[in-house]
């Protein structure tokens, strides 16, 4: 069969990227077809979807650092396409997260769950990771039941009394921060 250029024949069509039929190609070849194909697909999107909870995390920490006291409120949090509980909980899991208690491939996948982690206490933590609780596949409500059923500790110390001791030294942070800034808008 001859290489050379057949003027008698027309050229085969060029696909071009906005071309509908390379788009109709394209998502007939990542479109999933077994189910492993599709466990595949929505772990990988789901792993992304954990890397983008964190990335939001730590843009929050960032905004409510960089910015004046109260433009954080207003100009953030007050437009983001979710509540300020929301806003908190990804920050605080994003910062859990980054200080490197768990390895990051060990995390849940949910920023929730990791937020929910993070408000334990080191023994209750290291009681979680003995129980084979640590893991990405966590779910929310099963860290719940775990934290329901460790109400009352086998060391006697009741939860609630842990739960309290993190709460004011939430508080004690609160107040510091409130001082600086009082303290800056002072010498404005």
């Amino acid at each position: 069969m001859s290489r050379r250029l057949k003027l008698d024949v027309p050229p085969p069509p060029v696909l071009i990227e906005g071309d509908a039929r390379v788009h109709a190609l394209k998502a007939a070849k990542a479109e999933p077809q077994r189910a492993e194909d599709f466990v595949s697909e929505i772990s990988r999107l789901w792993s992304r979807a954990q890397g983008a909870f964190l990335e939001i995390g730590q843009l929050l920490i960032r905004a409510k650092d960089m910015l004046p006291h109260g433009e954080y409120v207003a100009a953030v949090e007050a437009e983001l396409p979710f509540s300020a509980r929301t806003a908190y909980q990804l920050r605080e899991a994003a910062r859990w997260a980054m200080s490197g208690p768990v390895p990051m491939e060990r995390l849940p996948g949910s920023y929730s769950t990791i937020y929910l982690l993070s408000t334990l206490e080191q023994p209750l933590l290291q009681e979680a990771e003995q129980d084979g609780l640590i893991r990405p596949e966590l779910k929310r409500a099963e860290l719940i039941e775990w934290r329901r059923r460790k109400g009352r500790r086998e060391d006697g110390i009741d939860e609630r009394r842990v739960r309290l001791d993190l709460l004011r030294k939430q508080r004690m942070r609160l107040e510091e921060e409130i001082a600086r800034l009082e303290a800056e808008l002072e010498h404005r």
